[in-house]
């Protein structure tokens, strides 16, 4: 009967599966803006605003406007358990990000455009054996959104904009369906020669699930307003909404560590009917949910000097919609489908950043982020560690030649420590996450 209960945990645990937290909305998406502080919505950018504030875009130089470039994601993840005796640090790939903007002027007013981004996205891997490892091993997520704009200068001083957004992406994720050392439970079950397998595998996760999926086209949109009442100052507004991302045809997939911990857990779903359900997930379709949060931006920029620009910002994350994660097995009817609170609320992002034009070719740019994290610390879980984050920016600009700029942006990302806890049915998984990142990004501006 004990062992039933065990094995009827292990599949609660299964499915409910950790997934996105705060970290996967991507703020780097200009090269330029990330050298100060990733402001846009009180600067006339060029096609940029296409992202930053669609009203601005109609405030392009000439008739083409372009720009392109990549930010890469390097980030490390420090877990310490609450008693200060265990320690797993994550391992994780480059993410790159891209970016592509592009503005046309039709009239002397109105400007069409089009943009590409990554709104979303995500690249983590711990190691598959950490304590951890029945939460998360590893996810890759990836969003992506095309941004059909369209501005109109309603006068020199007064402009507006918007865009539609259209929004599709692909994840996969994968953890241990047994914990580390979850089958010293049924020792006792087995017959000896299975006995020494289950004593080798206790430092090992020997069973493990991995998602992976493709989420369809969803649609949301982006407007603006911008507002400069004389020549030195500029007030923006923008507004993007939430678009919400759903895998309707994604896929469950089992593997085990080893053949012969494959052919000891057959022989022991043969008597746990719990865990033979666990193994009845391989290959069965997996239906979820994520929202790409709405993002209302406010800012203003002042012009000091013809060399000096000053812009501050506030963004303000609607990260409530992520108050509970929905997954589904539909092959398992009620049983399988798992809602699962996260209990995020609203954030804001503080922003500042300046640039300075020492000459006609080469202009420079520092900038300060202050990040507060959306999540409950008492849902908080390692897939994507979220923390209160402060990042410093630099960056340059230099133009070889009139219709070319060439756009270098570096962040240094510092998560501040938090203690948090996540539930899960074995039991609360608690400890302290460091985070640190580099953002270095290059792009590519042309206009003429």
């Amino acid at each position: 009967m004990k062992t039933k209960k065990i094995a009827l945990i292990l599949l609660l645990n299964l499915l409910s599966l950790a997934t996105f937290a705060d970290g996967y909305q991507i703020n780097s998406q200009s090269a330029r803006q990330i050298g100060m502080g990733h402001v846009g919505t009180a600067i006339k950018l060029g096609s940029e605003s296409i992202l930053f504030n669609p009203a601005g875009l109609s405030y392009i130089n000439g008739t083409f406007d372009a720009s392109l470039g990549v930010t890469a994601i390097m980030s490390k993840v420090k877990y310490t358990n609450t008693a200060g005796t265990y320690k797993a640090e994550s391992d994780n790939p480059v993410g790159t990000p891209i970016f592509g903007y592009i503005g046309y002027r039709i009239s002397p007013r109105f400007v069409a455009g089009i943009g590409l981004t990554n709104p979303g996205g995500n690249n983590l891997e711990w190691p598959d054996n950490w304590a951890g490892s029945h939460i998360i091993q590893n996810i890759s997520l990836a969003s992506f959104s095309l941004q059909p704009t369209l501005s109109y200068k309603i006068s020199e001083n007064l402009s507006v904009g918007a865009g539609l957004m259209i929004n599709w992406g692909n994840f996969e994720l994968s953890k241990g369906i047994l914990p580390v050392g979850a089958l010293n439970n049924f020792i006792n079950l087995v017959p000896s020669q299975y006995q020494a397998i289950i004593t080798g595998a206790s430092n090992i996760s020997p069973m493990q699930i991995t998602l992976k999926g493709d989420a369809k086209t969803a649609y949301g949109y982006n407007i603006g307003l911008m507002f400069s009442p004389t020549n030195k100052l500029c007030l923006g507004i923008s507004y993007r909404s939430k678009v919400m991302m759903k895998v309707e045809e994604g896929s469950a997939k089992i593997t085990y560590a080893s053949t012969e911990l494959n052919q000891l857990i057959d022989l022991l779903a043969q008597a746990s009917a719990s865990l033979a359900g666990a193994k009845v997930l391989d290959g069965k379709k997996v239906v979820a949910e994520l929202p790409i949060p709405s993002n209302l931006n406010i800012g203003a920029s002042y012009k000091f000097s013809d060399k000096l620009l000053v812009s501050g910002e506030l963004q303000y994350v609607g990260w409530k919609a992520y108050d509970t994660l929905k997954i589904e097995f539909p092959e398992l009817g009620a049983a399988g489908k798992q809602h699962i609170p996260k209990n995020f609320s609203n954030s804001m992002i503080y922003r500042i950043g300046g640039e300075y034009y020492f000459s006609d070719s080469f202009t420079l740019r520092l900038g300060f982020i202050y990040d507060s994290t959306p999540v409950d610390k008492s849902y908080y879980g390692p897939e994507t560690p979220a923390t209160n984050k402060i990042s410093i920016t630099t960056g340059f600009t230099y133009k070889p030649a009139k219709s070319l700029a060439i756009d270098f942006g570096f962040q240094y990302l510092n998560g501040l420590k938090i203690n948090g806890k996540y539930p899960t049915p074995l039991g609360s998984f608690d400890g302290e996450y460091d985070t640190r990142a580099f953002l270095p990004s290059l792009g590519f501006h042309f206009s003429f």
